[in-house]
């Protein structure tokens, strides 16, 4: 999907669920704690974390890391798969907002575009102004509205580009830092037991 800003990934760790959690509560300024630092580490993100699940937002100005990170513990006893879906907005219904905005504007800017001038009352008013060469599109695409859609459309454009590219130059960082916080190894799903999939 274009600039598709949101993955998963798996690692493997041989630590126990209580200690995952433990070890990701210790660089996490908790929501669920009153908003209260709860050790003199440095915070590193910003949400919630359980023995279950964690939800968290990127705070750190020193390390680099994607915006959003929720994941889940799975397995027992050592034997634990993390599966993590990193994103760059919270919820995917953003990216979808931002792209059916795009594409229904440049749906309007055709239908616009491939009308009869905009302007005049009659076709001929404008034949007799700009001559029977002159594009009727070329036009139409001058007017203060089509200038209006193609610069909303090229602010969309240009954001989503933005976080895709952010997101894209991050997702390694994060991982490695996720890695080497909870000693673990980065796997693919085939890996992964399908109860845990």
């Amino acid at each position: 999907m274009f600039a598709y800003p949101f993955q998963n990934s798996y690692l493997k760790s041989n630590l126990t669920r209580s200690q995952l959690a433990e070890k990701l509560t210790e660089v996490t300024f908790l929501s669920d704690a009153n908003y209260k630092k709860t050790t003199q580490n440095t915070s590193v993100f910003y949400g919630e974390v359980s023995q279950i699940d964690f939800s968290l937002e990127h705070i750190s100005k020193k390390q680099n890391s994607v915006n959003f990170v929720r994941g889940r513990f799975l397995g027992a006893d050592n034997d634990m798969y993390i599966k993590l879906r990193l994103g760059a907005w919270k919820h995917q219904r953003v990216y979808f907002l931002l792209l059916v905005t795009l594409f229904t504007l440049l749906g309007f800017l055709l239908f616009y575009i491939l009308q009869a001038p905009h302007g005049f009352h009659y076709p001929e008013e404008y034949y007799q102004l700009y001559g029977y060469d002159s594009s009727e599109t070329l036009y139409n695409l001058q007017t203060p509205l089509a200038l209006t859609m193609q610069a909303f459309m090229a602010l969309i454009a240009i954001i989503i580009y933005l976080k895709y590219r952010s997101f894209r130059k991050n997702i390694e960082a994060t991982i490695n830092y996720l890695k080497g916080l909870w000693e673990a190894d980065l796997i693919n799903n085939h890996e992964v037991p399908l109860v845990f999939r």
